[in-house]
Order: C-alpha cells, then sequence, then structure tokens
C-alpha cells in the first residue's frame, strides 16, 4: 500500500504541473515574444511530454497492484490527450520556410500525435473496463473518440488550406497577380488608383478565374473596381467605399488600415516562399511607401507594418489560417466539437465522482480499504481524495479555459475583422441596413489578443563586468537581456530618412555629407574593399556613442542617466545604438555579416572592455579615464572608437550638432541594415515575437528595396 500511495503521488504532481503549464502555453502562445522562449518551451514540452510515459507505468502497475485506480489515471491520461492536442494544433505551423527558399510549402504532418492517441486507445482498450463503472469505461472511450474526431477534423481542414488559393499556393496567386498588374500600370498615368491606393488583393482572389501557365498562373485582370464590384476585394475599393462617406469605416477609421495590412501580407508572404518580385525596384512601389504608407503620421505607418508582420506570424505559426480558408464551416463546427468537449467532460468527471462515492463500485472500495489503512489518520486520507478531486477537477477545467480561449482568440482576431469588412463591402444590404452596421461596428471594435509587442532590445558594449567567458557570457546577456518600448521619436525620425533619401541607402556616409562632417568622419564608414565589416563598424560608433553619453550626463548633473530630459536626438542617437548592438551581441544572423565571425568580433571586443575597465575606469565609467584607455587598448576596434568620440567631442561643434550628426548616422545605418535575402532569420524572428529591423525590413520591400547596395553610398 505504501508503494502504491508514493506512486501515485508522483502521478499526482506530474498531472498538476502539467496542467498548470500547458494552460500557461495556452496563454502566452497570443503573446509570442513571451511564449517563445526556448527554456519555457522545453520545460512545458518536456512536463507534458513525460507525463504520458510516467502515466502509462502507473497504468500497468495498478493493474498488478490497484485495479481499482486505473479509470482515474485513464480518465487522466485522456483529458492530458485532449489538452496536447489542442495546443499542438493551436501552435503548428501552417508552413516550413525552406532554408534555400525554393518556395516549397508543406503541412506540418500530425504522426506524433495520431501515434499518441492510438497509444491511449490501447490502454484503455487493455484495462478492460472490468474495474470501472460501465458509464465511466463509456465516458473515457467516447472521449478518446471525439478528441480523434476534432484531430481528424483539423487535419482535414489543413490540408484542404494547404491545396487552396486562399492559403497555401495564394503566395504563386498574388505573385504572378502583381506581375501582370505591374504590365498593365506601365503605361498608365499614376492617378489612376484611388488616392494613390493601388489594387492590391485584400480577399477574394480565389473567386478570380485563374489558368495554370508554363510560366505560372494567369489571372483574369482585375480592373480599378467600383464600390459594389463582385466578390474580389481590393484595397482601392475600401478606400472607394471609404470616400463615398459609409458611417461604419467613418465610426472605424483604423479598418482601412487593417486591410491594407492584410493586403501587405499578402505581399510579404511571397518572399518567405522564393515567389518572384514584380515591383523590385519599380518607381511606383517607391512612391507607394512615400504616399501610401508614410503618408499619414509615423505612427500610423508603423502600426500597418506591425499589424503586416502580426498577420504574417499568425499565417506561420498559429491555426488561424485554417479558420480563414474554410470559411464558416470550419469555425461552426469546431464550435459544435468544442461544445461536445466541455459536455462530456463534465460527464466524465460527474461519472468519476460516482465512482468515487459509490459504495458498489471498486474505486469506493478502494479508498475505503485506504482509509482503514491509515486508521486515524482522517487527515491524510481526505488531502489524498481532494487530491484526487483536484487533479480530475483542473484537467476538466484546464481543457474548458484552453478551448474556449481558442474561439475567444478567433472571433476577437484581426482576421475575422477583415473577412467581416470584406464581406460588408461585398453586400449593399448590409450597408443599407442601420442594425446590420451597428452590429458589425460591435465587432470591428473587439482588441486582438495577439498584438505586436512594440519593444526593442538594448545592450551597451562598455559597461563593467566581473570577467567575460565567451558563449557562456552570450547565454547570460541572452537571458539577462532588457528591452523598451520604441520610442516615437525614432519612428519619425526613420520615416523623415527615408523620405528625405527618397530610397537610397547608405551607411551613414549620407547623413555625414548632410552635416557637413564627412571630411572628418568619412573614415569611419568606410567598409569596402573588405577594410572592415559591418558589425565592426556597428562597434566602433556603438563605443564612441557611449563614451559621449557618458560626457553628456558627466556635464548636466555629474551621473551616468539622464532619463526624460533627453533631447529627440539622443533618444534616437542612444537607443539606435544600443539596439544594433544588441543585434551585433545575440542577433547576429540578421545582419550582413557572417554570424561567425560577428560573434568572434564581439566577443573579443566586450573581453578586452572588461579587462580595460576593470584596470582603467574602476567602479564608476568616467568619460575622460575610459577614451584614454579605450584610446590605448590592444583591440584596434577600440582603437577606433576612442579616436572617433574624441573627434565628435573635439572637431564637430557643440553638444547639439554632435548628438544630431549621432541621430542621423543611426537612423540612415538601421534603414542601410535592414534590407536583406536572409527570410529563414526573419521568419524565426517572428516566431519568437519579432524584431524592430524585421518592420523595417518589411518596410522597405513594399518600396523594392530588398537588398543592400554593392557598395555603400
Amino acid at each position: 500500500m505504501a508503494t502504491s500511495l508514493l506512486n501515485l503521488l508522483l502521478m499526482e504532481v506530474a498531472a498538476i504541473v502539467s496542467i498548470i503549464l500547458l494552460a500557461l502555453l495556452v496563454v502566452l502562445s497570443s503573446y509570442r515574444r513571451r511564449a517563445g522562449h526556448p527554456a519555457l518551451r522545453l520545460f512545458v514540452w518536456a512536463a507534458s511530454t513525460l507525463f504520458l510515459p510516467l502515466a502509462s507505468y502507473a497504468v500497468s502497475a495498478a493493474a498488478k497492484w490497484d485495479a481499482a485506480r486505473v479509470p482515474l489515471l485513464l480518465a487522466w491520461i485522456v483529458f492530458l490527450q485532449i489538452l496536447r492536442n489542442t495546443i499542438d494544433t493551436a501552435r503548428c505551423s501552417s508552413l516550413t520556410i525552406d532554408s534555400n527558399a525554393s518556395g516549397g510549402s508543406k503541412f506540418r504532418p500530425s504522426v506524433e500525435q495520431l501515434a499518441r492517441m492510438g497509444w491511449v486507445a490501447f490502454l484503455i482498450i487493455s484495462s478492460g473496463g472490468a474495474a470501472g463503472s460501465p458509464e465511466l469505461t463509456g465516458m473515457l472511450l467516447w472521449l478518446w473518440v471525439l478528441s480523434l474526431v476534432k484531430l481528424i477534423h483539423r487535419l482535414v481542414a489543413a490540408e484542404l488550406a494547404k491545396s487552396s488559393f486562399a492559403v497555401g499556393l495564394n503566395a504563386y496567386v498574388i505573385s504572378d497577380y502583381m506581375k501582370q498588374l505591374n504590365c498593365q500600370e506601365q503605361g498608365e498615368d499614376s492617378d489612376s488608383a484611388q488616392d494613390g491606393v493601388p489594387p492590391y488583393l485584400v480577399m477574394g482572389e480565389e473567386k478570380l478565374h485563374i489558368e495554370a501557365r508554363p510560366q505560372g498562373y494567369r489571372i483574369s485582370p482585375v480592373p480599378s473596381m467600383s464600390v459594389d464590384a463582385g466578390h474580389v476585394v481590393t484595397m482601392d475599393r475600401i478606400w472607394r467605399l471609404s470616400t463615398a462617406g459609409d458611417s461604419l469605416l467613418a465610426s472605424s477609421p483604423h479598418i482601412k488600415d487593417l486591410c491594407l495590412s492584410f493586403a501587405l501580407f499578402k505581399l510579404q508572404l511571397r518572399r518567405f516562399l522564393g515567389c518572384p518580385l514584380a515591383e523590385v525596384g519599380s518607381r511606383r512601389a517607391l512612391a507607394f511607401l512615400q504616399e501610401g504608407i508614410l503618408g499619414g503620421s509615423p505612427e500610423r505607418a508603423f502600426a500597418v507594418i506591425e499589424t503586416e508582420l502580426s498577420f504574417l506570424a499568425d499565417f506561420l505559426y498559429s491555426k488561424l489560417t485554417c479558420f480563414y480558408a474554410s470559411g464558416w464551416w470550419f469555425p461552426v463546427l469546431n464550435s459544435i466539437l468544442v461544445l461536445a468537449t466541455w459536455t462530456s467532460c463534465l460527464a466524465t468527471g460527474g461519472a468519476i465522482v460516482h465512482d468515487m462515492t459509490n459504495q458498489g463500485t471498486a474505486l469506493a472500495q478502494d479508498y475505503e480499504e485506504l482509509r482503514n489503512y491509515l486508521q486515524h489518520h482522517d487527515t491524510v486520507f481526505h488531502a489524498i481524495v481532494g487530491l484526487d478531486l483536484l487533479v480530475t477537477a483542473s484537467f476538466i477545467v484546464a481543457i474548458v479555459f484552453t478551448e474556449g480561449w481558442e474561439i475567444a482568440n478567433y472571433v476577437r482576431s484581426d482576421w475575422i475583422k477583415v473577412a467581416t469588412v470584406c464581406e460588408y463591402a461585398r453586400r449593399p444590404s448590409w450597408r443599407k441596413s442601420r442594425w446590420t452596421r451597428s452590429k458589425l461596428g460591435r465587432v470591428l471594435r473587439f482588441k486582438a489578443v495577439q498584438r505586436w509587442d512594440d519593444r526593442f532590445g538594448q545592450t551597451s558594449v562598455l559597461q563593467s563586468r566581473l570577467c567575460y567567458c565567451g558563449c557562456v557570457s552570450r547565454q547570460v546577456d541572452r537571458i539577462a537581456k532588457t528591452s523598451v518600448a520604441v520610442p516615437a521619436s525614432v519612428k519619425s525620425a526613420i520615416v523623415a530618412t527615408l523620405r528625405t533619401n527618397q530610397g537610397t541607402l547608405g551607411n551613414g556616409v549620407l547623413s555625414l555629407q548632410r552635416n557637413g562632417v564627412a571630411d572628418k568622419l568619412m573614415w569611419a564608414c568606410r567598409v569596402a574593399a573588405g577594410e572592415k565589416s559591418i558589425s565592426e563598424q556597428i562597434l566602433v560608433w556603438h563605443v564612441a556613442t557611449r563614451l559621449l553619453e557618458i560626457k553628456r550626463s558627466e556635464g548636466a548633473h555629474g551621473i551616468q542617466d539622464i532619463g526624460d530630459n533627453d533631447s529627440d536626438t539622443v533618444v534616437v542617437a542612444t537607443h539606435l545604438s544600443r539596439y544594433c548592438a544588441y543585434l551585433v551581441a545575440l542577433k547576429p544572423q540578421l545582419l550582413p555579416d557572417h554570424p561567425a565571425w560577428t560573434e568572434e568580433l564581439y566577443e573579443g571586443v566586450v573581453e578586452e572592455v572588461t579587462r580595460v575597465l576593470a584596470r582603467c575606469a574602476g567602479p564608476l565609467v568616467r568619460y575622460d579615464r575610459a577614451a584614454t584607455c579605450l584610446g590605448g587598448s590592444m583591440n584596434e576596434t577600440l582603437r577606433k572608437a576612442g579616436k572617433l568620440a574624441r573627434q565628435l567631442a573635439e572637431e564637430v561643434g557643440d553638444e547639439e550638432v554632435v548628438w544630431m550628426v549621432l541621430a542621423d548616422f543611426w537612423t540612415e545605418l538601421i534603414l542601410f541594415l535592414a534590407p536583406s535575402e536572409n527570410v529563414t532569420a526573419h521568419a524565426k524572428s517572428l516566431c519568437r515575437g519579432g524584431e524592430f529591423i524585421t518592420v523595417l525590413w518589411a518596410l522597405l520591400g513594399h518600396a523594392g528595396i530588398v537588398s543592400r547596395p554593392d557598395s555603400a553610398v
């Protein structure tokens, strides 16, 4: 009996841990940056994965020493499997990104899920159901069948989505449509689109006449559409509807930008599947960026791109696309199955309580034997019974919560808002009905659970460390990294630079020329002819910026934290400097240089900084002492940084001019770093919540800028 109690206790602890972690993962899956942490996902996966073999062992052992408990253990296993299936299908990827960008797409197999379902069925059947009441055994079998039906239902929906023009083949259709549109527009007046808004597809393209040709899909031409034209909804059609004074769009002005983000998401998806981009280098694409996306405030421009990337992350790493691709039948059938699961779980819980309290059942007799074994220890007995009830109730509550959360996440998602607006645009009767507009307005006011986390990482190379031990310290930095909200001044500076440079990228040279200091500082921007890498340039300018930041803080307050009193130029320069250092330190795959080279360079610089500051600077880093020590360092990068800091402080001008030069430089450099053909790195970044440089990468992509210039301007 003592052995059985120990095994039961282990089972209950493992079950409770699995329940908590699985439910936590469901909630955090709506907040990608928090759910994407590798340590958290590994811990959750280990806890939930180990529970099944542990429970299987307990079932086989209980069949020998305590057969009455087998139905209870089987119920927990079935409950856990329902939870696992919900989470696995909720977080499965619709597409896998080929590292070679070959354009191949495939839905992830669910062989593991089916294998687990088969094993659970074997456990139920092999137990024979002799120990439990017929009601409990029947409910367990029904729950297993229901879970299998739900799994098959989602696999079928995934397969249908894979072969549909709305999801699986959408990027190829959009690519060929954009090719035709680009050819069609070359001889047309630039004012043919509504207020500079091109007829990019929002929804309904699967209803077009699509014909496969040797060179790709041939799509029926889509003319500039009126408000009441057909099933296909384009961006200019939404804009015309808004311009016509529609009351629903007037009451929810953000809906236009939401539809714009959805259309841009479809354009962006082509890059992840290796489809050709017809608008690369196009003057019209650049004009659309300047007039369409950047036409409003900087906050609005970034919100459009961030929402676009949220759609893209949903498409790649959630099953919302299955809801979207299957029309009405998948959500309706899924809701029916969810309601059936809730009812069945509650009925199973009732059957378990019946077996525990009815004296004619084996489980009740087992509890009676346990009470006799414990004799006068009634408190221990009640604790064991209470723990059994707690585990069972926790499983039921977790299932109800996770299934309900999934439906709520869909109902509140931006996907259903776009689908609602497009259906509204197709139906004149809806637009004429005040009651319909009122109900739709309530749906459009829902806030999506999954939103872009508008933050970026910050790292400072110039800080005191006890020691730096290569990859070990790098992992410590990764765990202890800090992030801050992206300041509005940073967004404004980036938009202003994009408008000023008119699509021309430079590694800082253009900004130095505009500010009249190129003759003094050009040497720190040379990256041609193998003289210096971009990663080294970032570190040189970052260390110099940090030195000047220390100098400014000393001159202003005698402390090293100025905080809210910083001017916009200081905020832009310091935040972008620290973000670029963060990319070098923790995200080298998003930079132009080879990651191995960047890591080696960074480790060498940080090791030397740690040594120099420990020897020269003391516990509090001072500008004069630090600049002198770094200027005499054995590390070439740090010597250049010390020289650059001296030049900026002594030769450029007053402090305000220095920070203006630095702000313009860092704004131009971050835009130079953004274009890249390394789609895989950005896809992985989206899985973990996204990076600020991915926003810039997507923004420049819509201007037809998808790669950096061969040489710095």
